[in-house]
């Protein structure tokens, strides 16, 4: 039987994003504190830096439902795991995260494939 070393492989894709790929981040908002004056909760974000290389979608991808012309795949470093609905920056221009599929062999996260849509 086989054994394979999931941290091994997550490291490498990092490397491979390192070289290949570009510094970003992912702004996710968060509940903040509640202003008892105002009577509303004042979200706050997390900054979490990550690296990503970033593709346009193969045309035939596009059926204009799911995925809309304009809309890009991520590919993230597995440190950061992005969420549905976090703000990606990317080379000066900033996403929305529409969908997330992680690459978790036996639940090791390796890598993480995200739909993101322009705002």
């Amino acid at each position: 039987m086989t054994t394979f070393n999931y941290p091994a492989t997550a490291a490498t894709a990092t490397k491979l994003l390192q070289r290949f790929g570009a510094a970003c981040t992912i702004n996710r908002s968060m509940e903040g504190a509640y202003d008892p004056a105002t009577g509303e909760t004042i979200p706050t974000f997390d900054v979490l830096p990550t690296i990503a290389a970033v593709f346009a979608y193969a045309q035939k991808y596009i059926d204009g439902t799911l995925i809309l012309q304009g809309d890009k795949q991520a590919y993230c470093a597995p440190a950061v795991a992005p969420v549905q609905g976090d703000q990606f920056d990317w080379q000066g221009v900033t996403y929305t995260v529409i969908a997330v599929k992680p690459t978790s062999p036996a639940g090791v996260p390796v890598l993480f494939e995200a739909q993101i849509r322009g705002q």
